[in-house]
């Protein structure tokens, strides 16, 4: 059940909640081309998840993009809050612990011996690994390097989010064949 605190932040939030929503909205026109060409499917416009501090989108990919049709393969992006939620802390390189941008492939319902050993060999630049979660690469950004100004930040996240989706399609692929 919610206490005091609980509820006091949920007013903050639903204060924020449009001013987020549009930015998500911008950042999903931005990467939807992308999205479309890795055959992309069941795209959410933002969820928050509490266990691991994010608030992010998402959408499942199909082959050759999702490395093996053993499991259901996601991209998802959004924004990171690490005091939120401690998933994701055995990030290798380590993920900011201040607030970021957030890029992430994985899958849920991997079989053993799943493809993170070969996601891992093959990490591209700016890329963390991750460990016993369904995410298995993230490329983050700290939201400090992004404009102050909303409009300039909500650009800055679009561009940087289509930016690592772009990186995704060429190397996705190549772990599939792997």
């Amino acid at each position: 059940m919610p206490d005091a605190h609980d509820l006091l932040a949920a007013e903050r939030f639903l204060a924020a909640e449009a001013r987020i929503a549009a930015c998500f909205e911008q950042t999903e026109e931005a990467i939807a081309p992308l999205l479309r060409g890795m055959r992309a499917t069941g795209r959410t416009t933002y969820v928050t998840d509490p266990e691991r501090g994010v608030i992010w989108g998402h959408a499942f990919l199909r082959p050759p993009y999702a490395p093996s049709v053993e499991a259901e393969w996601f991209v998802g992006w959004g924004l990171r809050f690490p005091d939120g939620g401690s998933g994701w802390n055995g990030a290798e390189p380590r993920l900011p612990t201040t607030p970021h941008a957030i890029v992430a492939v994985g899958a849920s319902g991997v079989p053993a011996g799943s493809p993170s050993t070969v996601l891992r060999a093959r990490l591209p630049r700016g890329w963390s690994a991750l460990s016993g979660e369904a995410a298995f690469l993230a490329a983050s950004r700290p939201l400090l390097e992004l404009p102050a100004d909303p409009n300039a930040l909500a650009a800055a996240l679009a561009a940087w989010t289509a930016e690592r989706i772009d990186e995704l399609r060429s190397f996705l692929p190549g772990v599939a064949a792997a």
